[in-house]
C-alpha cells in the first residue's frame, strides 16, 4: 500500500475529517486511480474500524465519526470525479430483522455497497420478515441482506429464508455480531460476512459464481 492509500484509510481509521479530503487530491495528483481510493484506501480504513469495533477497542460512537469521515470521502469523489454510483447497478434489499434496533453495522454496509456502485434500498430496523420479501420482488433486487446483533432475534433471518422460498433469486447474505457460518449453513441462507467491506466481497463472489 503506497503512502496516499496509507494516509487515506489511516484517516478513516483516526476521524479524521479535517485532512481526508485534502489527502484524497495529493493522492489523485499523485496518479493513484479513483478505484483505488475507493477499492484499497477507503476499503481498507473501514475494514480496520470493524476490526477495532469487534475487538472492542472501538465503540459506536467512534464508529459513527469513522463512516462519517468515509461517507464524506465519497461525496467528494462523487463530485469531484468521474466516477459515479451505478443506478442500474446490482440491487440489495437491507436492513435489520424484526425485533433488533441496533442499525450501526447495517449503516456501514449500507455505505460500502453504495461506494461498490450497487443500488441499496434501505428498509432500516425492525423489518418484518415478508416486509424483506415484498420489497426485494417490487424492485426485482438481486440480493437481500439481513443484519441482527441479537442471538434472540437470529430466527427471524431463517424466516425470510424460508418465505423466499428457495427461489434462485434473491440471493440471501446474513451478518451481525451472533452470526456465524455456521448459522447460515443451519437456515440455508447463500453467504455470510463478518463485516460491512467482507459483504462487498462475499456479493461480488456470489455474482461470479451465478454468472459461470
Amino acid at each position: 500500500m503506497n503512502e496516499y492509500i496509507e494516509k487515506i484509510a489511516n484517516a478513516i481509521v483516526e476521524m479524521d475529517e479535517d485532512n481526508i479530503l485534502s489527502y484524497i487530491d495529493e493522492a489523485l495528483d499523485a496518479g493513484v486511480s479513483e478505484d483505488d481510493i475507493y477499492n484499497v484506501a477507503l476499503s481498507q480504513g473501514m475494514l480496520r474500524v470493524t476490526h477495532l469495533f469487534e475487538e472492542e477497542e472501538y465503540y459506536v460512537s467512534e464508529v459513527i465519526v469513522c463512516a462519517d469521515t468515509l461517507n464524506m470521502a465519497i461525496n467528494y469523489l462523487q463530485e469531484k470525479s468521474s466516477h459515479k454510483m451505478e443506478s442500474d447497478g446490482p440491487t440489495i434489499v437491507i436492513g435489520v430483522v424484526e425485533g433488533d434496533l441496533h442499525e450501526i453495522g447495517k449503516n456501514i454496509v449500507k455505505i460500502m455497497f453504495g461506494a461498490a456502485g450497487f443500488k441499496v434500498i434501505d428498509l432500516g430496523q425492525n423489518v418484518k420478515a415478508d416486509e424483506f420479501i415484498k420489497k426485494a420482488e417490487e424492485v426485482n433486487a438481486d440480493f437481500i441482506g439481513l443484519s441482527t446483533m441479537m442471538t434472540t432475534t437470529m430466527p427471524n433471518m431463517e424466516e425470510v429464508v424460508k418465505l423466499n422460498n428457495n427461489k434462485n433469486k434473491p440471493l440471501i447474505i446474513i451478518g451481525g455480531g451472533p452470526v456465524s457460518e455456521e448459522f447460515r449453513q443451519e437456515i440455508k441462507a447463500d453467504g455470510f460476512s463478518k463485516n460491512a467491506v467482507e459483504a462487498v466481497e462475499l456479493v461480488k463472489e456470489l455474482m461470479k459464481r451465478e454468472l459461470a
